[in-house]
């Protein structure tokens, strides 16, 4: 059932009081009354099953019943896109944060149509939350800063990943074909595609094919999330680097 969000949720945490926009969800929103049972989400790994043991004006104070722990999926994966129009961009994180990415690095590159706002970076986190929330995702991802290509590829392996390049100039690798072990960050570029310049700085990395069709930047994104699950909870993906 979707949850509710408290980032102090831990192994030791026996009460609970939500206010502000949890609470106005919870009674607001959601209309529930005392005595009902809810799921609380930690973002930290940890789900809880709590009741509301009292309502009052500005606040909901709730009795944990039950603290599950879940481990983090491992490898690790995650997604750099570049902005897109018509706030595209906002869907691809929606659904790859539902399919377990945990990082996500947003791209300004030469044909990156969307300008950042002041308000795009807490814009990205609000969808992310909302959408643990709705699929009981136990781990809220990390949203960095936009940046540039270069710039992009350095907090990436600095955040533990090895990048990957999804590209329709791929012909003959996929996703099967990459080394099971490490963490991954899968890169896509932007509807106009990556520069003659930024294919330089991505020459180096493992390319994969998504699709023998050539997808929609937010498509791809939401594609390979999906096949990553896939593949990791199968474990068909070859011990070989490309």
């Amino acid at each position: 059932m979707p949850s509710q969000y408290y980032p102090k949720l831990d192994q030791e945490t026996k009460s609970i009081i939500l206010d502000d926009q949890e609470f106005h969800h919870l009674a607001r929103v959601k209309r529930l009354t005392t005595d009902q049972e809810i799921l609380i989400n930690g973002g930290n790994g940890y789900l809880a099953t709590a009741r509301i043991s009292r309502l009052e004006k500005q606040s909901a104070f709730l009795e944990v019943l039950s603290i599950e722990y879940h481990e983090m999926l491992r490898p690790r994966f995650a997604i750099a896109f570049a902005l897109l129009k018509s706030h595209h961009d906002e869907l691809a994180l929606e659904k790859c944060t539902e399919l377990g990415a945990l990082d996500f690095f947003p791209l300004k590159t030469r044909f990156t149509v969307r300008e950042e706002g002041k308000n795009t970076r807490s814009r990205f986190e609000s969808i992310a939350l909302a959408a643990i929330k709705q699929c009981d995702n136990p781990w809220l991802p990390t949203v960095h800063p936009a940046s540039d290509l270069k710039a992009a590829l350095a907090e990436i392996r600095k955040s533990g990943y090895t990048p990957v390049l999804c590209s329709e100039r791929e012909e003959s690798h996929w996703l099967q074909d990459l080394d099971y072990g490490p963490d991954l960050c899968f890169v896509i570029g932007p509807e106009g595609g990556f520069s003659e310049e930024e294919f330089a700085l991505l020459k180096d990395l493992p390319h994969i094919r998504l699709s023998h069709l050539i997808t929609r930047a937010e498509t791809a994104a939401i594609a390979i999330s999906a096949q990553f699950q896939a593949y990791r909870k199968s474990g068909t993906v070859r011990n070989s680097v490309i």
